[in-house]
C-alpha cells in the first residue's frame, strides 16, 4: 500500500514547541506549511465547504455586514459630536456577527438530504490494534474507512482489507486467527495470516443481531459478542457459528466493551453505568446466576481486569460517582476518576479499593487503562482521551487503611497526547489507537511517538477547522483552566455525551425541581433552536454560550486564544505557530457540529422498502404523531417538510436525514416543564441510542413511551391522561415500534 508521510512543521517556532513536549516520529516530519484555519487546498481564503477557509461568497457577506457595522459606528460618533468620548466597537459583537454570517451562508448552501455522516467525514478513526501471536505483525481497525490493516513492527501499513461496516470489535485467538465485527453489520469476519499476507478465511453470520459493538475470544472456542441495539451479551461457537447463550435477556443498557479473563467475562454497560462480572463454566458460558454488578451514578469508559489469588481485580476509568450538579450555573461533580474493585466470595460481591481523582492528575475521560500485578505489587497505567497526560499508579504492595481502602499510590505522570483508546498493548513498548489524531501511538516509557494513519484518497477531505472543533469537543481545550476542587471539575463535552450521544443520566438542572436527561449532540446543524428550552436560536449563540458555561468556574475569561504554545499536540491537527483567536475557536467548533451528523441506522442497512408492519406504523405515525414530530429536513424550516410518499425512500437510506421535530414548544403532560411554554419538540433520529426517554427520563423504553400515549380532552398527551380513552391498542403499538426503529 502507498504510504502517506506526515506534514512538515509549519515553522521553527511551532516545531520547537512540539519538540519540547513530544518525541517525534523519526521517519516523518510533523506538519505541512501552515494550514492555519484556511481552505483545504492550502490557499488562504480558498473555497471549502467544510473548513474555516470561506468561499468568496461568504467573505463578501462578511465584508458587507462589517462595512454596515462600521458605517453605523461612524454615524453614531458623528451625530454625537464628541469624538473624544466615542465608544469603541465591541470586538466580541463584531466577531459574533461574522460568525452569524458564516453560519447562515453555510445553511443556505447545504443540502440537508445528503449530508455525510460523521463516520464518513471524520477520517480513518483507528480504534483498535492487536499483535498476531508468534509474528512481528499487528492488525488494526479503521472505523471510519471500514477496513482492517496489517502493520509491521514499526506500525507501517503493509496492506488493508475490507471489514464489516464501521468496525469496532477486534479479537485474536492464541493461534493467530483474527475476528472483526462492526456496528453496522451482522457478520463477524474471520482473517488469518497466510504466507505473510492477511486473508479473509470466512465469516460468522449473526442473524437478527444489529450493531455489534465489541467481541472477545474465549479459549474454549467461543466468542463473546456485545451488541448495541438490543443490549445483549451473546456467546457464540467459533466452529459452528451458533449462539450458545444470551439471546433473550439484555445484559445492561449500552454494552460497549467485553473482555475475557481466565475465569470471568467482564462487560461495561455505559448507559446503565454498570460493569457486569460473570464467571464462566467449563464450556466458556457465562453464568448469570453468579454475576456481580458494579453500578455508579455515571458511566465507566474503560475497564481492565486481572485474576489474582484473592479474586478478580478490576480497574475502571469513569466519571465521578456523584450526581451531576448544575446549581452553580455550570457542571459540578463530573471529574474523571479511576476505580479499583475486587470481586470475590460466594456468592460473589464487589468491594471498592481505590477511588482516585484522575482529572486532578491531568487524565480526563480515561478510555485506556492497563492493570498489572507482579507478585503482591499492583500497577495501573491510564491515559485520557480528553487531556495530554499519562499517569502510572503503583502500590508496592497495597495495604488496607482503616477505611477499608488501599493506601494512596505512588503516582508518576508525564506529558502525552489525547485521544487514546484501549486496551493498550504492552510488551517493551505500549501501543495505542488514537481516533482523535487519526494515528497509532507508540510509548517506550519516555514519551509518545505519533504514527499517522495513511488515508489514501482522502488526504484533503477534512479541514483543519473541523479537526480543531473535534478537539474542542472531546478534550479540555474549551475550558483549559478548569480546576478540580469539591464540585469544581475538569471535564470535556464527552464526559456527559459519550461519543456525542448520551450518558444515560437523569440530572438536576439547578432550576426548581426540573430533572432532565442528556441529549445527543449529533445532528445539531439542522435541528435548531437548541436543547429542551430552545434558548439558543443558532449554532453561533450555542457555541459561544458553551465556552462560557464550560469555563464558568475557572476564573478565566472564556474569550481566549489558544495554540501550540499551550497544547503542542495541536500541531498534529495542522495548527501553526500563531494562536487561534476566540473567533477562530468558536468557528472551529461550529464547523465540527455542522459535520457531526448521525451515523447510519443499522436497522435500514441493506434494505430499500418497508415491511407491511413498518408501513402500518408509518401511517399511524403520520396520523397520530407527525403533527408535532414533523417530517422536516430542517427543524426551523416549515417548507422542508417531506410529504408522506417520500418518507420511505429517505428513511431507508444510510443517512436517514429527516429530523422528525419542530421548532416550537408543546405541553404533553411530561412534567415538570423546562420552560413556561412546555418543552421544545425533540428530534426522533436514532431513537435506539437515546434511552431513557422523555425530557425527564421517566420512560425506560419505547414500549413505555407508547403505553402512556393517548388523547385526552382533545389534546395529545405523552403522560397524565385521565383515562384510557384514545390510547394506542397493542397492534398499533407494535406497528409504531417497528417504524420508530427505522428512524
Amino acid at each position: 500500500m502507498r504510504q502517506c508521510g506526515v506534514p512538515e512543521p509549519v515553522d521553527e517556532e511551532a516545531a520547537a514547541a512540539l519538540q519540547a513536549d513530544l518525541r517525534q516520529d523519526d521517519r516523518h516530519g510533523l506538519l505541512q506549511r501552515s494550514q492555519r484555519l484556511r481552505g483545504d487546498d492550502g490557499a488562504p481564503g480558498a473555497a471549502t465547504d467544510g473548513g474555516i477557509g470561506r468561499s468568496a461568497a461568504i467573505w463578501r457577506l462578511v465584508a458587507e455586514r462589517a462595512a454596515l457595522l462600521a458605517i453605523g459606528v461612524a454615524l453614531a460618533v458623528s451625530c454625537a459630536g464628541e469624538p473624544d468620548r466615542r465608544v469603541p466597537a465591541d470586538p466580541k459583537a463584531a466577531a459574533l456577527e461574522r460568525l452569524h454570517v458564516f453560519e447562515e451562508a453555510r445553511r443556505t448552501t447545504t443540502d440537508f438530504r445528503s449530508l455525510p455522516s460523521a463516520a464518513e467525514a471524520f477520517g480513518p478513526d483507528p480504534v483498535a490494534v492487536r499483535r498476531l501471536p508468534g509474528t512481528l505483525f499487528l492488525v488494526g481497525l479503521l472505523r471510519g474507512r471500514s477496513v482492517i490493516v496489517l502493520l509491521d513492527e514499526q506500525l507501517r501499513e503493509i496492506e488493508r482489507h475490507e471489514a464489516p461496516a464501521s468496525p469496532t470489535g477486534l479479537a485474536v485467538s492464541p493461534k493467530g486467527e483474527v475476528f472483526v465485527s462492526g456496528e453496522l453489520s451482522s457478520d463477524i469476519a474471520r482473517y488469518a495470516l497466510r504466507d505473510g499476507e492477511l486473508r479473509q478465511v470466512g465469516s460468522i453470520s449473526m442473524s437478527g443481531v444489529r450493531s455489534i459493538r465489541a467481541i472477545a475470544y474465549g479459549q474454549e472456542g467461543v466468542l463473546y459478542v456485545v451488541e448495541d441495539h438490543d443490549h445483549r451479551l451473546l456467546t457464540v461457537s467459533v466452529d459452528h457459528g451458533t449462539v450458545l447463550a444470551g439471546a433473550e435477556e439484555p445484559i445492561g443498557l449500552g454494552p460497549r466493551t467485553v473482555l475475557r479473563t481466565e475465569r470471568h467475562v467482564v462487560v461495561n454497560c455505559v448507559l446503565s453505568h454498570t460493569v457486569v462480572v460473570l464467571p464462566v463454566d467449563g464450556q466458556g458460558i457465562p453464568r448469570r446466576d453468579g454475576a456481580a454488578r458494579i453500578t455508579h451514578d455515571g458511566p465507566f469508559w474503560a475497564v481492565d481486569a486481572k485474576e489474582t489469588r484473592a479474586g478478580l481485580l478490576l480497574a475502571m476509568g469513569g466519571v465521578e460517582d456523584h450526581p451531576l450538579d448544575r446549581r452553580q450555573g455550570s457542571f459540578g461533580y463530573i471529574d474523571s476518576f479511576v476505580y479499583v474493585y475486587r470481586v470475590s466470595g460466594t456468592p460473589p460481591s464487589a468491594g471498592r479499593l481505590v477511588a482516585l481523582n484522575a482529572s486532578a492528575l491531568g487524565v480526563v475521560t480515561p478510555k485506556a487503562v492497563a492493570l498489572r500485578s507482579e507478585g503482591e505489587d499492583v500497577r495501573l497505567r491510564l491515559t485520557g482521551y480528553g487531556d495530554a497526560t499519562l499517569a502510572e499508579l503503583s502500590w508496592a504492595p497495597p495495604r488496607l487503611t482503616s477505611k477499608g481502602m488501599w493506601q494512596h499510590p505512588e503516582v508518576v505522570t508525564r506529558r502525552f497526547v489525547p485521544g487514546t483508546v484501549g486496551p493498550p498493548l504492552e510488551g517493551g513498548t505500549t501501543l495505542f489507537a488514537d481516533p482523535l489524531l487519526d494515528a497509532w501511538i507508540v510509548d517506550d516509557g519516555i514519551g509518545p511517538r505519533v504514527v499517522p494513519v495513511p488515508d489514501p484518497g482522502h488526504e484533503s477531505s477534512r479541514s483543519v477547522a473541523s479537526r480543531v472543533g473535534e478537539a474542542l469537543f472531546f478534550t479540555t481545550l474549551m475550558a483549559p483552566w478548569n480546576r478540580t476542587k469539591g464540585s469544581v471539575s475538569r471535564f470535556t463535552c464527552e464526559t456527559c455525551h459519550f461519543e456525542g450521544y448520551i450518558d444515560g443520566r437523569i440530572h438536576h438542572t439547578g432550576r426548581a425541581n426540573v430533572r432532565v436527561t442528556t441529549k445527543p449532540l449529533l445532528g445539531l446543524f439542522n435541528n435548531r433552536p437548541y436543547f429542551s428550552r430552545a434558548l439558543d436560536p443558532d449554532l453561533t449563540t450555542m457555541t459561544h454560550n458553551e465556552f462560557r458555561v464550560a469555563g464558568l468556574r475557572s476564573r478565566h475569561d472564556p474569550w481566549f486564544s489558544l495554540g501550540v504554545a499551550q497544547a503542542p499536540w495541536l500541531a498534529y491537527l495542522g495548527v501553526g505557530a500563531d494562536p487561534l483567536s476566540p473567533e477562530e475557536l468558536r468557528q472551529a467548533l461550529m464547523v465540527f457540529f455542522m459535520e457531526f451528523n448521525h451515523r447510519a441506522n443499522p436497522s435500514v442497512l441493506g434494505r430499500s422498502t418497508w415491511s407491511a408492519e413498518e408501513r402500518r406504523g408509518a401511517e399511524i405515525f403520520r396520523d397520530r404523531c407527525e403533527g408535532c414530530h414533523q417530517a422536516r429536513l430542517v427543524t426551523d424550516r416549515v417548507a422542508s417538510r417531506v410529504p408522506f410518499d417520500e418518507w420511505e425512500r429517505l428513511v431507508m437510506t444510510a443517512r436517514g436525514p429527516i429530523v422528525w421535530a419542530r421548532d416550537t414548544y408543546e405541553k404533553t403532560g411530561v412534567v415538570p416543564y423546562v420552560h413556561e411554554s412546555g418543552t421544545r419538540v425533540p428530534s426522533l433520529r436514532r431513537l435506539y441510542k437515546k434511552r431513557p426517554y422523555f425530557t425527564n427520563g421517566s420512560a425506560a423504553d419505547l414500549e413505555d413511551v407508547l403505553r402512556r400515549a393517548g388523547f385526552s380532552g382533545g389534546l395529545f398527551l405523552h403522560g397524565g391522561a385521565a383515562d384510557d380513552t384514545g390510547k394506542l391498542d397493542s397492534a398499533s403499538r407494535t406497528a409504531l415500534l417497528a417504524f420508530l426503529d427505522l428512524l
